[in-house]
């Protein structure tokens, strides 16, 4: 497998504290990349360095081999599509205002944008909103607008900073399983540690500030690294179609 996205020896931080030590993060093309982790250990800041929302100190950043500084910002847009933490907008703008943003550094296509914001709002069943205010939906309907957004934008590469907050349990699993059938590499940020093991095929575990563990979800999420990492009781378990779960004991 392909490497689309490489953070290597990432330092950075804010002012005079560091966040991030030496982190080194890769993304396998195709596949469903997890940063997991406990807050402040740097998960989205570490996100933030590969759009220049926070710069990186010493490291680099490699898109398909190359270094990220070889790309244009507008070649960026096109190869990477984003969906922050944030989703607030300051003006009234429709839905398919939003989703359009997405296709202003893309190439002209035979397909008219109409019919690709169209295109990408059925794909993530929201042409219920369609010609409505942004400003009138929830956190979480927001979210299924924004990742329409990435979607109509084309990009083979998608970043989301806790795609699931926000949404009710029914959408994200729908936004996760459409993430899984996608076929796009995808990295995200992800707090719900079942959800991680479920649908990730690749973990990087952060605390502190640096990569604790890396590797399958059965190697990243052992009951030592819980106890440690998170302080709390828990280890993979397989459902009964084999897929994974991770198990917290409340005791």
């Amino acid at each position: 497998m392909t490497t689309a996205i490489e953070f290597q020896n990432i330092q950075t931080g804010y002012g005079k504290k560091e966040i991030l030590h030496n982190v080194s993060v890769q993304a396998e093309r195709g596949k469903i990349t997890g940063i997991v982790g406990p807050n402040g250990s740097g998960k989205s800041t570490l996100v933030k360095t590969l759009f220049g929302i926070v710069p990186c100190k010493s490291g680099a950043i490699f898109l398909d081999g190359k270094n990220l500084q070889s790309f244009s910002r507008k070649d960026v847009a096109r190869k990477l599509g984003y969906v922050g933490q944030d989703t607030s907008v300051v003006f009234d703008f429709s839905v398919e205002d939003i989703i359009g943003m997405a296709l202003y550094h893309q190439k002209k296509t035979d397909l008219p944008s109409k019919e690709r914001i169209r295109l990408a709002m059925e794909e993530l069943n929201i042409l219920e909103f369609s010609g409505r205010s942004i400003q009138t939906l929830s956190g979480g309907e927001r979210k299924l607008v924004f990742l329409a957004r990435a979607v109509a934008q084309g990009a083979d590469t998608i970043i989301l900073d806790e795609p699931t907050n926000h949404l009710d349990i029914y959408h994200q699993i729908f936004l996760l399983n459409y993430l899984k059938r996608s076929g796009k590499t995808i990295l995200l940020v992800i707090h719900d540690l079942r959800l991680a093991a479920h649908y990730c095929d690749h973990l990087f575990l952060m605390q502190d500030g640096r990569v604790a563990s890396s590797g399958i979800p059965e190697h990243v999420l052992t009951p030592k690294n819980a106890k440690q990492v998170f302080g709390i009781s828990g280890k993979i378990s397989y459902l009964p179609d084999g897929t994974r779960d991770f198990c917290m004991d409340f005791q």
